[in-house]
């Protein structure tokens, strides 16, 4: 694929500036990062933003992974009592994956230092343009999901 400079120079222009948001962003408060692997850190973050649990396939499809990879991460999390295997009350067939009060409580404390460091990193938007942003965030999502699909 071809690109034109200008495009080609955009881009990277974007690419350093979201790279500099994200080395900005720092959280107060405990860090998962020690305690567990990135991607049992997203594996935490997805479970815990899913009340009821979210099943090995829903988990896996989310992250881009296998069931298979997503279960020798969920065993290590198990292991350690941070996330539990419930059946599902509909459906005998599936099992949810559901933070333990444990993983709960300390996901709670990471998520409120995330938001915080959020809010203060984009403090120099106004509401509307962060919701601008987020759309624009949400069009490149869901474009690249319905190119994955075909």
């Amino acid at each position: 694929m071809t690109m034109d400079k200008n495009r080609e120079e955009l881009l990277q222009a974007l690419i350093q500036r979201m790279m500099s948001i994200m080395r900005h962003m720092r959280h107060p408060g405990p860090p998962l990062e020690p305690l567990f692997s990135p991607p049992q850190v997203h594996l935490l973050f997805i479970i815990g933003g899913r009340k009821d649990g979210i099943s090995v396939k829903e988990l896996a499809e989310i992250s881009a992974v296998t069931p298979g990879a997503i279960t020798q991460f969920v065993d290590g999390l198990v292991k350690r009592e941070m996330v539990t295997r419930e059946g599902d009350p509909n459906d005998r067939r599936i099992v949810r994956l559901k933070l333990t009060a444990e993983a709960r409580n300390h996901f709670e404390q990471v998520r409120r230092g995330h938001l915080a460091s959020a809010f203060g990193m984009f403090e120099a938007l106004t509401d509307e343009e962060i919701k601008q942003l987020t759309a624009l965030i949400t069009k490149i999502e869901t474009y690249h999901e319905m190119k994955d699909k075909h």
